[in-house]
């Protein structure tokens, strides 16, 4: 009898397989985390519209939009304002409003994670009560030198009223529907600002652990545009209370109307600055 010896795979057909394999593999994971930061995305979307949308039925309940930041005579943010309208309400219940935000007797209210203020594209800080979403008070242009300095006398960007700082919606005081006289689809409402406390700047940490301002009832969570990169951007520059995001090339952005809208972070800066202001009587062209 004659013995038929197996078939097997030769050391080279191997290499063969395992480098096919390798590439595919190659080719594949990019578009598996395409599609992991597309439905990252969306998340962040849906956050934010709900955040618009508790902000609106607030509004609809006071006549009257919640404050960006309460300093005086006790310190509140304006996302504490509105957990009753996005299902917090026990959390709500625990909170004393006659003490700071930081106070013991609000320890119990305050030190818990709250999904819908988290960025899913932003890295992960269990246990620190934070929020990647914030208001933004106003472009200062006594701090933000680039602004006068360098976008103004430079024509890239013409003066609004009034000189001193261009405020956007909900600060820096409360104000009703009739206040933005720009149109509320016209007008940013809420931004990001991820990522906090750990500093990042041009999507790289940057070594810093103690950004001001972190927490979802902090009132300093609230912030301004003060500093800009290259010569027109203000966008994923740095996250030190400054718009920032974990999307590549750009931002989620609230509007007055409770759209929620990505803007490349190369926004043209006259486009920027005129949704940015909500009574600066400015046109929007994009």
């Amino acid at each position: 009898m004659r013995l038929r010896s197996a078939g097997a795979f030769t050391l080279v057909e191997l290499l063969v397989v395992i480098t096919i394999i390798g590439i595919l593999i190659a080719l594949l994971l990019p578009a598996v985390q395409a599609a992991r930061e597309a439905a990252r995305r969306m998340q962040c979307t849906n956050n934010l519209k709900q955040i618009g949308l508790a902000i609106h039925n607030y509004e609809s309940a006071h006549l009257v939009y919640p404050p960006n930041a309460v300093r005086s005579p006790r310190r509140h943010n304006v996302l504490t304002f509105i957990l009753p309208y996005l299902e917090q309400q026990a959390i709500y219940d625990k909170y004393h409003w006659e003490e700071h935000w930081y106070a013991d007797v609000n320890r119990e209210a305050t030190e818990v994670d709250i999904g819908l203020f988290l960025c899913p594209s932003a890295p992960r800080r269990p246990n620190q009560y934070v929020t990647d979403y914030a208001t933004c008070g106003s472009i200062d242009a006594r701090y933000g030198y680039h602004v006068r300095n360098v976008l103004i006398s430079g024509g890239h960007l013409t003066e609004r009223f009034p000189t001193e700082f261009w405020p956007s919606m909900l600060g820096p005081d409360a104000r009703t529907q009739a206040d933005v006289r720009d149109g509320l689809s016209n007008s940013f409402m809420l931004f990001e600002d991820a990522g906090r406390p750990s500093g990042y700047e041009n999507g790289k940490p940057d070594g810093q652990t103690n950004i001001s301002g972190p927490r979802w009832a902090d009132e300093a969570a609230d912030f301004g545009i003060n500093d800009w990169c290259g010569v027109t951007r203000c966008v994923n520059c740095n996250n030190r209370n400054e718009i920032y995001s974990f999307h590549a090339g750009g931002c989620m952005f609230l509007y007055g109307d409770g759209s929620v809208h990505f803007h490349a972070e190369g926004i043209n800066v006259e486009t920027f600055v005129s949704l940015f202001t909500h009574n600066a009587h400015d046109v929007v062209s994009f």
